[in-house]
């Protein structure tokens, strides 16, 4: 194996291997910026949803205690078995 490698290290580059090279910094520098611009929009979603999730949650904790409902003589769910209309046909009583 370190034949191998000892052999390859001989052997000149290629033509385009040069070509290659020539603009891995620019390119390595490019993969850093969109990683980092990906990063950075990744960071302004997370608080634009954390921003949306407080202004649903005070609105929703106001709303409902602006529209609580008042009040009412009828209870449809009522304990009062003795009121209810099937009495009258001795159902269930």
């Amino acid at each position: 194996m370190t034949d191998d490698i000892e052999r390859m290290l001989t052997r000149p580059l290629p033509g385009d291997d040069d070509a290659r090279l020539a603009d891995l910094e620019g390119r390595v520098w490019r993969r850093i910026e969109e990683r980092q611009a990906q990063r950075s929009a990744g960071q302004v979603r997370l608080a634009v949803m954390a921003v949306a999730l407080l202004v649903g949650v005070t609105n929703g904790g106001v709303l409902g205690q602006a529209f609580k409902p008042r009040p009412s003589d009828i209870h449809v769910f009522s304990v009062s078995a003795g009121l209810s209309p099937m009495t009258s046909f001795e159902v269930g009583g």
